[in-house]
């Protein structure tokens, strides 16, 4: 049964291939299982392993400069152990911490059974077994969803290195050494690539738990290879199979381990002068895959973070974005909170308040980071010529930030970025938003823009973002800039329907109906349409209150601004100026009367539905036909476009609510 099983994994079909491959690593899995429980039922059953690398180290966590001290030492490649899980001391600190010794002297002990079969697999598994097998990995795939890095083919080679490791298998080490490099060849084929990604993870795995002098010596052969792949060998088609290598070798492992790999993707720096785009941002990525697999135990950012702010302006789309997703992976890595115990995390949580300690508050280093790339974007904006063409400082910049929030925003750490909305993004968002010349700066600040509102803030914490987005519609000299913070005011108030306290929904309100007398037609009608969906979602008790209230103002407004009566002659009564144009008093009537109807407009269509009308809405019906349905231009068209629209909603129930 073993010796069919070993031989399948390399039968010539695929499909019994995958089968025979299954069915031998599952066998791995009982041999490793049985011999950690130490050949004992009951340790199996009670999951109570026995790694013999394992050990559990006391923590200093008294000393309040032990979580520096511990953080500072995945900085250096030495290590008297290896730290692999990222929990320990991320909250709280416990009195030990399980890790693994950097030199283990001894392995896991096999028992005759165990042993008989590891050289019953391993008696097959000889170096042409590898060469067939490393072939088969370098056959082109059947079809294009398998053309990626196989996770199955890197654990069955893990279990068939530790056999060699063992002493069992008929190969050697030099036999595996010979064979990798004969399937990666020149490395000009992108299925060599990935084959060869496979192999050396697998082969590194392998010796994780083993002697430091093993380690030393498959890293001296596979290391220099790996470094020529990601010097010179990434391209498009094989980008991803390195980046799934990375992933094998670094998630949930210390960083010493995998240290000349860590060390050399942290070394990346930015060449301005270079045109190679894709070979640029393909190190980047491969630097973010490592950030992201070591987490908080990554400790060399503060160069590669200098060097990327100091380039937010590179001239390449790929590499701006690679950057900009990679800035955001930095950032989010450095927090965490790293209590002395559970009883002081408690107490501090106690006296914050009754829900805690705000989580993800900005550092100083992070606020001063923010603050200095804002202003430098702030001086670009105003190096560059309006209506300029072609890439500026200014919008390569821009877009690199963007990229930069829109990552931020939309991960767990997005809290941290709330102090900056009222002062810091919204103006710079909105510029970046008026740069017609540019459609990419435009849709992503837009984007970054729209996911403002939907951050979660705290009771309280969002008064300063409110404010911001009443002065901006209120104040801003550009209509587009009052328009869009409407989208905000009107996502942040359905988003805090329960949460906002009165006063600050009595803002918006004041401060969305005070924009239906807006200069601009595109923003009164804007607020005209925010105005009925906010009314539409209120509380039933702040609703009656507030239908009356805008009910009255914009009737009184209405009633009070009458344009002027014309003579029988056909000529208006007021003082003429001798030509056609509109007097600013004229103007200044037809824009308050315009206001009044899209304010009453906004209350009827706020309840599109309901059968019967509520009560109140016969009158201003009656209001509007009466007092503005004969008006020229906008106003006599939008009383006219209220009430038709108020029938079209209503034609299956129009014979019930005439009653």
């Amino acid at each position: 049964m073993v010796d069919l099983m070993v031989n399948g994994a390399i039968d010539s079909h695929p499909g019994l291939r995958s089968l025979y491959a299954g069915a031998l690593m599952a066998l791995f899995a009982l041999i490793d299982a049985r011999a950690t429980a130490k050949h004992d039922y009951e340790n199996y059953i009670t999951d109570q392993p026995y790694i013999p690398a394992k050990i559990h180290v006391e923590t200093k966590r008294d000393d309040p400069n032990w979580t520096k001290e511990f953080l500072a030492s995945f900085a250096r490649p030495e290590a008297e152990y290896y730290v692999d899980h990222d929990h320990p001391g991320w909250l709280v600190w416990d009195k030990t911490m399980p890790a693994y010794k950097a030199d283990p002297k001894s392995d896991v002990e096999y028992d005759d059974v165990e042993e008989k079969s590891l050289r019953q697999i391993g008696k097959t598994m000889t170096r042409e077994w590898f060469a067939t097998l490393f072939d088969y990995f370098k056959q082109e795939p059947r079809d294009a969803g398998s053309d990626r890095f196989r996770m199955t083919n890197a654990i069955l080679l893990v279990y068939a290195f530790e056999v060699i490791h063992s002493g069992f298998a008929a190969a050697t080490m030099s036999d595996i050494k010979a064979e990798t490099t004969r399937v990666f060849g020149d490395g000009s084929d992108k299925h060599q690539h990935r084959a060869a990604a496979e192999i050396l993870g697998a082969l590194l795995t392998s010796t994780a738990d083993k002697s430091l002098e093993l380690r030393t010596h498959v890293w001296e052969f596979g290391f220099p290879i790996i470094q020529q792949v990601f010097s010179d060998g990434l391209t498009p088609e094989n980008a991803s199979y390195w980046a799934n290598f990375l992933h094998l070798m670094l998630q949930g492992k210390d960083p010493r381990r995998a240290w000349p790999i860590v060390e050399s993707l942290s070394l990346f720096r930015l060449d301005m002068s270079s045109n190679a785009a894709f070979k640029e941002s393909s190190k980047i990525q491969l630097l973010q895959q490592c950030v992201g697999d070591l987490g908080w135990h990554f400790q060399l950012d503060k160069p590669v973070m200098k060097d990327f702010l100091a380039h937010l302006d590179h001239p390449y789309k790929g590499v701006r974005e690679a950057m900009g997703i990679t800035l955001a992976a930095l950032n989010r890595t450095r927090y965490h909170e790293s209590y002395k115990d559970v009883e002081t995390f408690i107490d501090k949580q106690k006296e914050a308040s009754s829900i805690g300690i705000a989580p993800y508050q900005p550092s100083e280093e992070f606020t001063q980071t923010i603050h200095e790339v804002f202003e430098r974007l702030e001086q670009w904006r105003h190096e560059r010529t309006p209506g300029q063409n072609t890439p500026s400082s200014y919008t390569s910049g821009g877009k690199t930030v963007l990229l930069w929030l829109d990552s931020a925003l939309s991960s767990y750490e997005c809290t941290e970025l709330l102090p900056f909305f009222p002062d810091v993004f919204m103006a710079q968002l909105l510029h970046m938003m008026d740069v017609k010349e540019d459609q990419e700066l435009q849709g992503l600040a837009y984007h970054v823009f729209r996911h403002l509102p939907n951050i979660p803030h705290r009771a309280g914490q969002d008064s300063d973002f409110i404010a911001s987005l009443v002065r901006i519609g209120t104040q801003s000299p550009f209509w587009h800039q009052r328009l869009r913070v409407l989208i905000n005011m009107q996502v942040i108030f359905f988003r805090r329907l329960f949460l906002l306290p009165r006063e600050q929904q009595q803002i918006l309100f004041d401060c969305v109906a005070g924009m239906l007398e807006d200069s601009q037609l595109e923003v009164r009608q804007g607020a005209a349409s925010t105005l009925s969906g906010m009314v539409r979602c209120s509380p039933v008790e702040m609703r009656t209150d507030l239908i009356q209230t805008l009910n009255s103002k914009f009737t009184k407004m209405l009633i009070e601004s009458p344009l002027p009566k014309k003579s029988k002659g056909g000529t208006a009564s007021a003082p003429s100026t001798g030509t056609s144009t509109p007097t600013p008093e004229h103007s200044r009537l037809v824009l308050m009367r315009h206001a009044a109807v899209l304010g009453l407009g906004a209350l009827v269509q706020a309840f599109p539905y309901s059968s019967p009308p509520p009560p109140w809405i016969p009158g201003v019906l009656t209001t509007l036909a009466n007092k503005a349905n004969n008006d020229p231009g906008m106003v006599g068209k939008s009383v006219k476009s209220i009430l038709s629209d108020f029938k079209k909603t209503r034609q299956d129930t129009w014979q019930m609510d005439l009653k």
